[in-house]
């Protein structure tokens, strides 16, 4: 029997294919019919949503490997902006927020599971470094940004040194200090 991880899997090569995500697409991916993908998510929305968290499961245990055991505010921020600038990206972390229809709630989605990560800061030193490693991760998904690692390792020390020595758990606020 197909599981939900690989159904999610082939999900996510459906979208690496430049394909849209539809349960028929995801179905002839896996190599079951639409009823055995619909067993697991009853429609195109579940599916999505489902995506997004499987995508953002990957992308923490990155996060975690990237910063320890227990890291502080900082070090999640650190480990966020070398994932963003240093990683192999795949475009199909865009994809998924491609459909217009659903967009506002994958969007929140994300943003929902993003914020477990960092908290809610609005410290401009450390918003301007999310958004170096946003804007990065975006244009590296998309192919814009075509910089030998050399040069992306700098971009990080950059950025990095944004944050300098100053900001603490209670400056990204207490979700980012304790998640």
């Amino acid at each position: 029997m197909t599981t939900k991880p690989e159904i999610l899997d082939r999900a996510l090569d459906v979208l690496r294919a430049g394909d849209a995500l539809t349960l028929d697409a995801v179905a002839r991916a896996v190599g079951i019919t639409k009823p055995g993908v619909v067993h697991h998510f009853p429609t195109k929305d579940r599916l999505s949503v489902a995506v997004v968290d499987h995508l953002l499961d990957h992308w923490e245990t990155e996060l975690m490997h990237r910063a320890g055991p227990d890291p502080d505010a900082v070090t999640r921020l650190r480990a966020y902006v070398e994932f963003a600038l240093l990683n192999e990206l795949d475009p199909a972390d865009l994809a998924v927020l491609a459909d217009s229809r659903l967009r506002p709630e994958l969007a929140a989605r994300w943003s929902e599971r993003m914020s477990e990560w960092f908290g809610d800061s609005d410290r401009p030193n450390i918003v301007a470094a999310r958004l170096v490693a946003d804007g990065a991760w975006i244009d590296r998904c998309l192919g814009m940004l075509d910089l030998d690692e050399d040069h992306r390792r700098a971009v990080v020390d950059v950025t990095l040194g944004l944050v300098g020595d100053g900001p603490t758990a209670e400056g990204l606020g207490a979700e980012g200090a304790d998640s």
